[in-house]
């Protein structure tokens, strides 16, 4: 287990920020919290959940899948794939977390959805345990402990200090570096 003080989560941001993309949950200009990419300066949102799941880095709204070339009556197939860059999701809850697991079993078995893959294959998921669930959570209804979130990396505010433990590999990884 790793402990970083409340007030170097800033520093911790930098120097993952330096590496690879970082969002984090952070309060917009209406004042919602929705995940935004990190900047010097940008603070974690105090507020429980954000406006948009943190699914959307594994699945965006739109997606250009296949472009075609046409000469005459012939078609070719483009592939655009491309490499997904390196991120960090930072603060996801429990009950996202969880979701990641359901989606690995349909999406990471034959036929793989290369896209999917991609996109977990290169971003790092650092769960906050809820130490207040609102009563209008789901958590209880499908057996998620909100205080024991899953992911690559838990992690844990008291108010002094938040702890850091990592679920696996990648989270090893993320910590180790």
């Amino acid at each position: 287990m790793f402990k970083l003080p409340v007030e170097k989560l800033s520093a911790l941001f930098a120097a993952v920020a330096g590496k690879e993309a970082l969002y984090i949950p952070a309060d917009d200009a209406s004042g919602q919290a929705r995940y935004q990419r990190w900047h010097e300066g940008m603070e974690m949102t105090h507020a429980l959940n954000t406006v948009r799941s943190a699914k959307d880095f594994f699945f965006p709204q739109t997606e250009n899948l296949v472009d075609f070339k046409m000469e005459g009556k012939k078609i070719e197939v483009i592939d655009n794939r491309k490499e997904s860059e390196d991120f960090v999701v930072f603060g996801v809850r429990a009950c996202d977390a969880r979701s990641f697991t359901i989606l690995d079993k349909v999406f990471l078995v034959d036929p793989v959805d290369s896209y999917y893959k991609n996109r977990r294959d290169h971003g790092t998921i650092v769960t906050m345990a809820c130490t207040h669930p609102a009563e209008t959570c789901f958590c209880q209804t499908f057996d998620i402990d909100p205080t024991a979130p899953e992911g690559d990396v838990a992690c844990w505010n008291d108010g002094k200090y938040i702890y850091f433990a990592t679920r696996n590999e990648k989270g090893e990884a993320f910590l180790n570096s």
